[in-house]
């Protein structure tokens, strides 16, 4: 692994989350980065309170390098904006990973995300729409 650090930051409970964290954390590590995925932080049966939770994950954001945060939620993940402010106000560059394919649309169909989230975003990153996007985009906010 790399010496670089991302934060992961996406909804976690569900089974396709966390399938999605798992699958896309793997390619992004096999490209030499290491990441902080929180749901690894915790086995699947423990009850951390929510200060553990709160300082645990809040350390390894402001000592990483770069956060991920995946935007598929509608709306966004409470946990993930949340990340975004804590990332922005530590003045860490965001990629927002927005991989919902309404994200092209032009029309009424087209899903809204949050303007003020993605301002803060857009003023530390930016936003990619896949994975293999992000790969491409990682290096311009973190050399390995």
């Amino acid at each position: 692994m790399g010496s670089k650090r991302i934060y992961w930051a996406n909804a976690l409970f569900s089974d396709a989350d966390r399938k999605f964290n798992e699958t896309s954390v793997e390619r992004v590590r096999e490209a030499g980065y290491s990441v902080f995925l929180p749901q690894e932080a915790f086995s699947d049966d423990a009850d951390p309170t929510n200060e553990e939770i709160f300082r645990i994950d809040t350390e390894e954001l402001q000592s990483c390098d770069a956060i991920v945060a995946c935007l598929d939620q509608f709306p966004i993940d409470t946990g993930v904006a949340c990340e975004i402010g804590v990332a922005y106000g530590s003045n860490i560059p965001v990629i927002g990973l927005y991989t919902d394919i309404r994200s092209r649309r032009k029309g009424a169909g087209r899903m809204y995300k949050n303007q003020y989230v993605l301002g803060a975003i857009e003023a530390r990153g930016e936003v990619v729409y896949s994975i293999e996007q992000l790969l491409e985009t990682l290096p311009k906010y973190i050399k390995i």
